[in-house]
């Protein structure tokens, strides 16, 4: 079913999407905590273990198919003390987390760059560079993937906060069908148009000012 190539890419990618996922979560809670909602520490929310964040189902789907989740943290904006601004901030934590992921991913590329490890063995430091690159791409894609404007997605949260959403039909309208139209999207391979071309020039970016 699967390649030697396509089995190794899967492997290399596992440890890029358990940290991305776990860190992302992790970054929602802590944010709502500070900000005063105490909703995701009484559900155990601010812990690094992967249990608590990682839905199987999803992670699965996402190594195989290449879209999962994770378990979403419930949060309370009227705990906040700016409910609007504070939920903006939680909201922008969890992908800005794998901005940052893939960032120290790329860090850890050049350290090992600097420092000549592993170089006694070129097989296994192709490896860990394609492992390390994989996971700061990935990582990317997150970040992107969850700034977009649709239901479910943390830039949605940012635009209903922007905006009175309730008073426009669109959103209405996008509330009832943007999974629907999101999944289209998937499928159809437009999504992909939407979000690779942004990964590349971010990751571009971040490789070019780090390394």
């Amino acid at each position: 079913m699967f390649s030697n190539e396509a089995i190794m890419y899967k492997l290399m990618i596992i440890p890029g999407i358990l940290l991305g996922f776990v860190l992302h979560e992790f970054a929602h809670a802590l944010m709502a905590d500070k900000l005063g909602d105490p909703t995701p520490r009484s559900q155990g929310r601010i812990s690094l273990d992967p249990r608590v964040h990682i839905d199987w189902i999803g992670f699965f789907l996402i190594v195989f198919v290449g879209f999962g989740w994770a378990k979403p943290v419930m949060t309370n904006p009227r705990n906040y003390r700016k409910p609007r601004r504070d939920d903006i901030l939680v909201s922008i934590a969890g992908p800005f987390m794998n901005l940052l992921l893939a960032a120290v991913f790329i860090l850890i590329l050049k350290v090992i760059d600097i420092t000549g490890a592993f170089s006694s063995n070129g097989a296994l430091l192709k490896n860990i560079f394609l492992m390390l690159y994989y996971s700061a791409q990935i990582n990317v894609v997150l970040f992107v993937l969850n700034l977009l404007p649709f239901p479910l997605f943390d830039g949605y949260h940012v635009i209903t906060n922007l905006f009175n959403t309730w008073k426009y039909r669109f959103f209405t309208i996008l509330e009832q069908y943007g999974m629907i139209i999101f999944i289209l999207l998937a499928i159809s391979g437009v999504l992909s148009k939407i979000i690779m071309p942004l990964t590349t020039i971010i990751l571009g970016y971040l490789m070019k000012v780090i390394l």
